[in-house]
């Protein structure tokens, strides 16, 4: 398994807003964490709520949004390896 992960310019990277669709809503958050297929991202608790999330995390593959802005990133995102769960966080 490669656990090689990479800011990437297709991809959203760390920071950047991201809009994506569910349960009918157009839904904007900011990515918190990367992984090989999917991110996760952080968005408001109205929301969350709205959604019936259980906080205001949730996951979205990366064929399922669009960067709707692009993060300044001076630093480089810590890696977490713990497994399958391996990822880059913020």
């Amino acid at each position: 398994m490669n656990n090689n992960f990479v800011y990437s310019k297709n991809f959203a990277n760390l920071g950047d807003k991201i809009e994506f669709k569910r349960k009918k809503h157009i839904v904007n958050g900011v990515v918190t964490t990367l992984r090989e297929n999917t991110v996760i991202i952080k968005v408001d608790n109205e929301t969350a709520k709205k959604l019936d999330l259980p906080d205001n995390q949730t996951v979205v593959s990366h064929k399922n949004y669009v960067i709707v802005e692009r993060a300044e990133n001076d630093t480089q995102p810590v890696f977490v390896y713990d497994g399958w769960n391996s990822a880059l966080k913020a």
